[in-house]
């Protein structure tokens, strides 16, 4: 009955619904199929939670709090992102 979850080997914060890891932001539940994942180039634009902030299922502090993370590790630790292997994300 579980959900299937295929994050990057590399996850650094892990919240509610959101990881910050070796990719970027991704969504821990993959029944979204990746849809809403953020690589790490995209971290630093702006309404990153437009195309779901409108779903019921957004948990909006939890990504604000991936967000805010996933920026930190971007300025302090650059080199930890990493493209992902061929079964990750």
């Amino acid at each position: 009955m579980g959900v299937d979850v295929v994050l990057h080997r590399d996850v650094f914060w892990l919240g509610k619904q959101w990881a910050v890891t070796g990719y970027g932001i991704q969504a821990v539940s993959q029944k979204h199929n990746m849809k809403f994942d953020i690589e790490v180039s995209q971290i630093w634009n702006e309404d990153l939670d437009a195309l779901m902030r409108d779903e019921p299922w957004f948990d909006a502090q939890d990504f604000a709090q991936a967000v805010e993370r996933a920026r930190q590790r971007a300025m302090e630790s650059p080199l930890t992102f990493k493209p992902p292997l061929s079964d990750e994300r």
